[in-house]
């Protein structure tokens, strides 16, 4: 079991990831219900349920409903950090970097995304700490950034670097703020 299992369905678990994660993007009602994968019905009574919670903003043009996220929800910097933390970006590199983890000792965001600050154009900065190159990333992170529709900017670092405490970028990187992945990756391993 997944740990958003236990408070939301998998179309709002797919939902979520979805509106939440791309803030600034209008989204058709056909297209969000295809990303949910449930029937026609289930899934408009689910957007129906979060517009009416104000959780999802509905705009009309024409006849086609525009649906997006609300920034001004009382829970969405929660629900958005859950979303991050879980479908929307650990869930798919933990299984883009699965093949790989025995090699990562560290895997965490970094950026504009840790700090909540991201808009639907930024990278997701992500940091590997381990005994890896790029050779043996890049791969494997070409189908991740394909589903999270973002490019993907990694960090390399190996066990002894990370632990300098007289760089500074090294040192800023490790005491801002940051995604952990390390568990959703070994997660994905068991």
């Amino acid at each position: 079991m997944r740990p958003l299992d236990v408070l939301m369905s998998p179309a709002e678990q797919r939902l979520a990831g979805a509106v939440l994660l791309d803030p600034d993007r209008e989204f058709g009602t056909v297209e969000l219900l295809d990303r949910m994968g449930s029937s026609r019905s289930a899934g408009s009574a689910l957007l129906k349920r979060w517009v009416d919670g104000g959780v999802l903003r509905e705009r009309r043009v024409g006849n086609q409903r525009r649906l997006s996220a609300n920034p001004e929800f009382l829970l969405y910097p929660e629900l958005r950090r859950i979303a991050l933390k879980t479908v929307g970006l650990a869930e798919p590199l933990a299984r883009a970097l699965a093949p790989l983890a025995a090699g990562i000792r560290l895997a965490c965001i970094v950026g504009s995304i840790a700090t909540g600050t991201d808009t639907s154009s930024s990278d997701v900065d992500l940091v590997l700490v381990g005994d890896l190159t790029l050779f043996d990333v890049s791969p494997s992170l070409d189908a991740a950034q394909s589903e999270i529709g973002r490019p993907i900017h990694v960090s390399l670092y190996g066990p002894d670097e990370w632990a300098s405490e007289t760089d500074a970028v090294i040192c800023s990187l490790r005491q801002g703020p940051r995604l952990d992945l390390t568990e959703a990756l070994h997660a994905q391993t068991r």
